[in-house]
């Protein structure tokens, strides 16, 4: 992803005020998360999104879905923005994509009943999105109603406490025209349950960008905020930002959420990198368990790199290429290696994750550099904590990283 596309994205947050600063770091133990405070939409972040990405398999169907709802809140550029994926894993293994474009409005948002609702431009209703915060409850509901995807009263069931990615769940981004960016980062393991009846896994995420004054903010963590964020980069943003981009520089980015069955019970991996002049930049959560069981055993980043045996690294293993939308005869990743170690190298993972190919989302008005890859796939294999995979529930892969035919061995090509 060429830098100047970053900085128009990045940019847009210089024009928010300052907020306070948040605790930042692996090494910072966080109190319990409340979910419904992290739900609802937050004054102090002008960009913020809620996401979803999972698998749903019972007799009759077997696919895997993303959602995304983002908004931008800064006056004179409001957005709301509705993605939405479905990749079948039986039949012929359809794939449909699409984003759509609504107003934002008060009626985004219902505190009293804690729902997000979309609608498009055309005042229809495309996605109902709750966080049931009532004793006995605590479950999300989700409907979609889409041509691409058709989702009716989902419950997102989480399986252990929301996860403050990189520790504290407040992650340094940069400094972006002289101010600091940092980004605010929450995700949560679920069980999809419909009617009652177990159907599999998603992944939920809540995220958003503010801006801070410390000049001790530095780059460490540009990857949670660029995951699913590929579809923002359309409003307009401060002169200084545009003129500081550097477009000899790239910036490309991985994301990656994994379910799977290890021998002793599930683990859940999320983790994302960033390859940068100033990088790379990375982070590695791994929960176990569910319940009463439940427990983060691993939160790294960056920040961590002096203390453990070797960082997160990702490695493309095979290549699809871009679709029409990119304009460049380039290919991007559908097969990669994830591998980081605390004690020895690759001790805390060692897995490959692959992806149907064609999963790609664009739209003229938000898609940095025209595409982005945001896929859903059932093939993971490798070690999590030294333990074999035994099975795998869900995987979803998400970039921007590209790269050019020319530079491939003829062979590849």
């Amino acid at each position: 992803m060429d830098r100047r596309e970053f900085l128009k994205l990045a940019g847009l947050v210089t024009l928010w005020p300052l907020s306070v600063s948040l605790p930042v770091g692996s090494k910072i133990k966080a109190t319990a998360v409340n979910r419904l405070e992290k739900w609802q939409p937050q004054n102090t972040l002008p960009i913020e999104w809620r996401y979803a990405a999972g698998r749903i398999l019972d007799s009759s169907q077997d696919f895997g879905f993303i959602i995304s709802m983002s908004a931008i809140k800064i006056t004179g550029a409001e957005s709301l923005q509705f993605s939405v994926q479905r990749q079948n894993f039986n039949g012929n293994q359809e794939y449909a994509g699409k984003t759509y474009t609504g107003v934002l409005t008060n009626d985004f948002y219902d505190s009293a009943s804690a729902t997000y609702s979309f609608q498009d431009e055309n005042a229809q209703t495309l996605a109902t999105w709750q966080w049931d915060d009532q004793p006995g409850q605590q479950v999300y509901k989700l409907t979609v109603t889409t041509p691409e995807l058709t989702l009716t009263n989902v419950v997102l069931k989480p399986q252990g406490s929301l996860i403050p990615e990189g520790g504290s769940g407040n992650i340094h981004v940069g400094q972006i025209a002289g101010i600091y960016i940092n980004s605010d980062y929450h995700g949560d393991w679920t069980s999809i349950e419909i009617n009652g009846q177990e159907k599999g896994v998603a992944r939920v995420d809540m995220q958003g960008l503010r801006r801070v004054s410390s000049a001790s903010h530095v780059m460490t963590g540009f990857g949670a905020w660029l995951g699913h964020q590929g579809e923002l980069g359309h409003s307009p943003v401060s002169a200084e930002a545009v003129q500081a981009a550097d477009s000899t520089d790239d910036y490309d980015h991985y994301w990656f959420a994994v379910a799977v069955e290890l021998n002793d019970g599930p683990a859940w991996v999320s983790a994302w990198r960033i390859e940068d002049t100033q990088g790379p930049f990375w982070g590695l959560t791994i929960a176990r368990y569910s319940g009463a069981s439940w427990q983060v055993v691993l939160s790294l980043t960056e920040q961590d790199n002096n203390s453990i045996a070797a960082p997160l690294e990702v490695t493309t293993l095979a290549w699809q290429n871009l679709p029409t939308s990119a304009g460049s005869k380039q290919s991007t990743g559908m097969k990669w290696r994830l591998t980081a170690g605390v004690n020895q190298p690759n001790d805390a993972v060692d897995i490959q994750v692959s992806v149907p190919p064609g999963q790609f989302i664009s739209n003229t008005k938000h898609t940095l550099g025209g595409w982005l890859e945001e896929g859903v796939g059932l093939e993971v294999e490798g070690t999590i904590l030294g333990n074999p995979i035994s099975s795998i529930k869900m995987a979803a892969a998400e970039t921007t990283a590209e790269f050019s035919l020319n530079f491939l061995p003829a062979v590849l090509k």
